[in-house]
């Protein structure tokens, strides 16, 4: 802007402020007037993230469950499942296998039409089965993989060999391509469906007729209203999975009709992008925005905060890398391990492990950073947060990292304990829903 030095199109802030902007943005910072309306529902808990990445993996919850619940912690799994059958939300590719507000089901056309043609080849070699399948779920509705029995195997998507059940095979590829969509969920299981009879007629009717570039347009900026403060050399800019210099297009166009903005962070080499309607409430961070509430959260491992590992580095020097899939012997910090979100810093990882046999959260090792100065009441407090945190997922006690090497017994969690960080303004805590 004129006078210091910054163009109508570019803006400069600290670190600090970019954090705390994105954090707030993610519903992981302290409550803004009108950001956390107590009359949301939980689709709209949904809708403010624009998208919950799906993952299996349950040894807390389903990621998707904790990505609500570390934000809203009146959340409860089984009302995601039910907006699932209520269709108000469907399950496609967003960031990975995510939950999306069935409202945006047209915006991922081009998608679909592109995975279509990527696999007719694929699709055409099983062209029995595949009727077979739309027959049977035609006539009998929702059905999961299980409903299928077959002695036939196929090289599915993450095998080496054919031992996938070949209906499973073909009903991943169905899925992909936009033949079939999920219908409902019990747990763990998917029940596929025709998506001409999930998707609402009026939405379905718009997804047939949009125009494929209209839709990649709407996607991008969907996008961008998800990562809020985003990174042009993101492998995933825009979700469409087109080229990236077309995307990289999409991203200019929106600076030239200035939409969005470029934002040059202090300290970080390369910049970043906002909505130009974001950008007073980002430069406000930068001007005012000091001393806030310093809330504890546990971060899943597949957190909106975590989709991009770059801006991690950047914005909070911090690397992560989910362990589930590395081997045992080469794992740092565990199997789950959640990054412990303070304030505007990430203070540490635990990794926990929920036994509902038993009803025990054990943290299995814990890791603290050096972004935040660790002091006894500062650890007391992670501690107390944590206990909340275990409680609402169902634990009745906690057995935290040292009781693995210190021979200490299982700490009764207390359900009526604040948790609040010593020498900072105070009142935001993890299980408040306000912050």
């Amino acid at each position: 802007m004129e006078g210091d030095g910054e163009s109508l199109s570019e803006m400069r802030v600290s670190r600090d402020a970019a954090r705390r902007f994105l954090l707030e943005q993610l519903q992981l910072g302290p409550r803004r007037e009108g950001m956390r309306d107590p009359g949301m529902t939980p689709v709209d808990w949904v809708r403010s993230l624009e998208a919950v990445q799906i993952d299996p993996v349950a040894r807390v919850g389903r990621n998707q469950d904790l990505v609500l619940y570390t934000r809203h912690p009146s959340y409860r799994p089984r009302m995601l499942d039910r907006l699932l059958t209520q269709r108000q939300v469907f399950e496609y590719r967003a960031n990975e296998a995510s939950v999306i507000p069935m409202e945006d089901y047209p915006l991922f056309a081009g998608i679909r039409h592109r995975v279509r043609n990527r696999l007719s080849a694929e699709l055409s070699r099983y062209d029995p089965i595949k009727q077979a399948v739309l027959e049977t779920i035609g006539h009998e509705g929702p059905l999961p993989t299980r409903a299928f029995v077959t002695d036939q195997k196929a090289v599915g998507y993450w095998d080496k060999e054919a031992v996938t059940k070949v209906t499973s095979h073909v009903l991943a590829l169905m899925f992909d391509a936009g033949e079939l969509t999920v219908g409902q969920r019990d747990g763990l299981t998917r029940y596929f469906d025709l998506p001409e009879r999930v998707v609402p007629s009026d939405v379905y009717d718009v997804a047939q007729h949009i125009e494929l570039q209209q839709a990649d347009e709407g996607l991008f900026d969907k996008y961008v209203r998800a990562y809020r403060l985003v990174n042009g050399r993101d492998s995933r800019l825009g979700w469409s999975g087109l080229p990236m210099a077309e995307r990289r297009r999409m991203l200019e166009q929106r600076l030239i009709q200035g939409t969005m903005v470029e934002v040059r962070i202090d300290g970080v080499r390369s910049p970043y992008y906002v909505l130009a309607e974001d950008e007073e409430r980002l430069r406000w961070w930068d001007a005012e925005g000091r001393g806030w509430r310093r809330p504890i959260r546990f971060v899943p491992p597949l957190d909106n905060l975590l989709w991009d590992r770059a801006r991690l580095m950047d914005l909070f020097d911090f690397y992560y890398r989910w362990e589930v899939y590395v081997p045992a012997h080469k794992r740092q910090f565990g199997v789950y391990a959640m990054p412990i979100v303070a304030g505007d810093h990430i203070a540490g990882r635990i990794d926990p492990e929920l036994d509902r046999g038993q009803r025990v959260m054990r943290i299995r090792n814990q890791d603290w950073t050096t972004a935040i100065r660790r002091t006894s009441k500062f650890e007391e407090s992670v501690q107390s947060a944590m206990e909340r945190w275990a409680l609402g997922l169902g634990a009745d006690c906690l057995e935290p990292y040292y009781a693995h090497t210190q021979n200490t017994h299982d700490k009764e969690i207390n359900a009526d304990g604040d948790t609040e960080v010593p020498g900072l303004p105070q009142g935001d805590n993890a299980g408040d829903d306000s912050g």
